[in-house]
Parts: structure tokens; C-alpha cells; sequence
């Protein structure tokens, strides 16, 4: 005879424990074996499914009317159920607040120092500092996280090796069994996978995981909708202080400046074109590739966690700046950046 662990069989009574009480508060019937099976995902033999109930009877948990062979629960049925479930909700909220904690250091960590650099670099330079995050072509899952924080609410949390933390909540009510489950699966098949792999990877993925876990499909795929709006952000300090430049009596370039701030994708379309670049780049007026900065300039160059390069940074401004002054702050600036995400 196979031996069975006793963790994995209290796992198994309680799982058709809690089936039989939910199935019995929903009709009022005796519940059977094949009810477990066809309806609740129950992936044992009707033999073992049956032998396990005896077990509960024997224990006091459930009972079966003489003229069923069906089950129903006891008090004593009930009242491990109501403990089972103050025990996970008390868990989960534990739980959260451990996870918050711990990310909500890390997001602060990260988020605050590519905004104070941008600050630095606008504040040295008297122009507009901006720093790209980690882009999510580059940067990598590191671990993702699982949380009931309520009925029908699953919190997902994405930790990138570069320290960004992204969290979103899904519609979901799932057993801690199978939110372990979902955990383990997400972080096989996307650690080490870009954000903006992520999407694809998991629809690809998710398809073997359907036929072996279709009690929790649906809910792997909103998780895995989750990638498809992580979008590269950006960090702008100063805008305003090109209002004082003498140089821009003209509004337009200041108009222009404005616009780009409020259209972050535009202006992340253009730094990503120096993404690829080597050491410290410089766009002059008309050299730059939109009408908004062709009364200005931009000094750029790019900050790296380790040895890959994860995001850029700079500085936007008059084409009459001190250039040798301004390309060394930037360049001063991202070694500062490059030390810091290799302390992290």
C-alpha cells in the first residue's frame, strides 16, 4: 500500500471537508462522492474520495442521514471550517502586511533615488533633469507574489532584480493550496524573464498549465494581463524653470517643453533611441528628432545595474549651455546611479 504523508492527507480532508460544507450550504442535499469529483475539482479515486469521508465520520466532522449515503457536516464539521477559515484570514493579513512592508521599502528605495536624481541633475544644471526607469525590455522578473487580501481579491506583486516593484489586484478567491500553486507556476515560468517578455511568455505557457490546473486557469490568465500594460516610465524634475530663461522669450520652446512633460510617452520614445548608445550623447536643436526640441538641446548617457545597461538619464535645455560643464554633471551623475544599483 502507498504510504501517504500525513501532511498531504489532513490537506486532502480538509479540502473535501470544506467541498461537502460549501456544497450542503448551497443545496441542502447529502453530498456524495461523485459531487467532490464533478463539481469541486476533487482529483482522487471515488474509492479514496469515499475512504476519506468514513475518515471524517469517524472523527466527528460529518454525518450522513439513514436514508442517504451521502454526508453532511457535524458542529464539530462547522467549527473546524469557521477556525480553518479565521486561520487563513488572520494569515493573510499577517502575510500582507509582511509583504507590504518588505516591498513598499524596496519600491520606496528605488523610486526615491530615480527621482532625487532627476532633482540633482535639474538642480545642478538649472535645466530639466529626467531618468528613465529600468526599461521593461530589460529588466527581469525576480519574484512574484500572491496575497488574498480579500474576498475576491488577489494582490500581485512584481519584484524586478533592479528593485521596481509593480502591484496589481486580480478578481480571484482561491485556497491558500492553490495560491501556492499559482505562485510556484508564475515564478517557474517568468523569473528571469523581461516585463516585456512576460505577456507572451505566460500566454504560451499557460496553455499546458490549463489542462493540469483548470480550477485556476482563469485566474493565471488575469495575472498574465498584467504584463500587457507595464509600460516604460519616466522621472522629469525642472520643467519649470526654463520660464525663467533668457533665452526662451520666445514661448514656443517653453510651450513645447510643457507639451513633451505632459506626452511621457513621446519623450520616452526619444531618450529609448539613445538607449543603445555608448558613453555621453548630445542632440543640438535640429538635431533632435522631433519639432518640440528643435530650440533646445539634450545631453543624455545610460546607467546600468551590473554590466547590463537598464535605463537612461539627462538633461534638456538652451542650445546655449555650457556643454563641457553639463556633460560632466551627467556623466558624474550616472556613475553616482551605477554605484548605487550596485550597493542595492
Amino acid at each position: 500500500m502507498r504510504y501517504v504523508a500525513l501532511e498531504v492527507l489532513k490537506e486532502r480532508k480538509q479540502k473535501i471537508l470544506s467541498a461537502i460544507i460549501h456544497h450542503y450550504v448551497k443545496t441542502g442535499k447529502p453530498v456524495g462522492s461523485n459531487v467532490l469529483i464533478e463539481e469541486y475539482g476533487v482529483t482522487l479515486s471515488p474509492a479514496t474520495v469515499r475512504n476519506l469521508m468514513a475518515e471524517l465520520e469517524e472523527e466527528g466532522f460529518l454525518t450522513h442521514p439513514h436514508t442517504s449515503a451521502g454526508r453532511i457536516p457535524t458542529d464539530r464539521g462547522y467549527r473546524a471550517f469557521v477556525d480553518t477559515i479565521i486561520k487563513l484570514q488572520r494569515f493573510a493579513v499577517e502575510e500582507e502586511e509582511r509583504i507590504k512592508k518588505e516591498y513598499e521599502q524596496k519600491t520606496k528605495q528605488i523610486e526615491t533615488m530615480l527621482s532625487e536624481t532627476s532633482r540633482i541633475l535639474s538642480g545642478l544644471s538649472q535645466y530639466t533633469g529626467f531618468v528613465l526607469a529600468p526599461k521593461t525590455e530589460i529588466d527581469e522578473i525576480k519574484n512574484i507574489e500572491l496575497v488574498q487580501i480579500a474576498p475576491e481579491q488577489l494582490l500581485v506583486v512584481l519584484l524586478t532584480h533592479t528593485g521596481m516593484v509593480i502591484h496589481k489586484q486580480v478578481e480571484a478567491d482561491l485556497p491558500i493550496a492553490q495560491i501556492s500553486r499559482l505562485r510556484k507556476f508564475l515564478n517557474e515560468k517568468l523569473r528571469g524573464v523581461s516585463l516585456a517578455q512576460a505577456s507572451s511568455t505566460i500566454v504560451s505557457e499557460i496553455r499546458a498549465f490549463r489542462q493540469s490546473e483548470s480550477e485556476i486557469y482563469e485566474i493565471a490568465e488575469q495575472i498574465g494581463n498584467i504584463f500587457f500594460g507595464i509600460q516604460d516610465d519616466i522621472y522629469i524634475d525642472g520643467t519649470a524653470k526654463v520660464l525663467t530663461m533668457p533665452d526662451f522669450n520666445d514661448y514656443e520652446p517653453v510651450k513645447s517643453l510643457i507639451k513633451l512633460n505632459e506626452d511621457k510617452e513621446k519623450l520616452i520614445e526619444i531618450i529609448n533611441k539613445d538607449f543603445e548608445e555608448d558613453g555621453i550623447n548630445v542632440k543640438i536643436g535640429s538635431e533632435n528628432s522631433i519639432e518640440e526640441l528643435k530650440d533646445l538641446s539634450m545631453i543624455t548617457t545610460t546607467y546600468k545595474d551590473g554590466d547590463k545597461t537598464v535605463g537612461v538619464l539627462g538633461i534638456i535645455g538652451p542650445k546655449r549651455m555650457e556643454y563641457e560643464k553639463m556633460m560632466g554633471l551627467v556623466n558624474a551623475v550616472s556613475k553616482m546611479l551605477n554605484e548605487f544599483f550596485k550597493k542595492r
